[in-house]
């Protein structure tokens, strides 16, 4: 004697809300997602690197991100897209190339032209200690309000 019952359609649900909230609750990651954006002069700057510092220091690499040319960034942790939950001091570093100097004469016939970069706010923003810029990431999506450097 073969027993086919089928479960109801009360027990489906229940089974698959269970293995959504199972799959939602381990994100490979941890990561949340961190978008924002950096204004200089209250016009969107690009090329910004913006480096998250946790306060608790941990093993992972500090979440990241260089802003495009609307002045907008995501943040990635190494690899992954996002930030642990936590709180950060936000540094800002902007490199610009600087006219080229002689360099020292190389086994070359002739000078060397050497191209240098500089930070165009002149490390004003890129100390992690002096810095003013203080973020809280929280579980799920983050918007910051945009960063104003002057």
């Amino acid at each position: 004697m073969r027993l086919t019952r089928a479960f109801p359609a009360s027990i489906w649900r229940l089974l698959i809300l269970i293995a959504v909230l199972c799959c939602s609750s381990c994100s490979k990651s941890g990561f949340n997602p961190v978008h924002g954006k950096v204004l200089y002069k209250n016009e969107p700057i690009e090329g910004v690197l913006v480096t998250f510092h946790p306060k608790s220091k941990s093993k992972l690499a500090d979440p990241w991100g260089v802003t495009g040319e609307d002045g907008t960034f995501e943040v990635k942790t190494g690899k992954d897209d996002g930030a642990p939950e936590g709180e950060y001091v936000v540094t800002f570093y902007s490199p610009q190339e600087i006219e080229e100097k002689p360099g020292k004469k190389g086994r070359s016939k002739g000078m060397r032209m050497q191209r240098e970069q500089e930070d165009r706010f002149k490390g004003a923003y890129a100390n992690e200690a002096k810095s003013n810029f203080k973020v809280t990431i929280k579980n799920g999506k983050n918007e910051l309000e945009p960063f104003n450097l002057k």
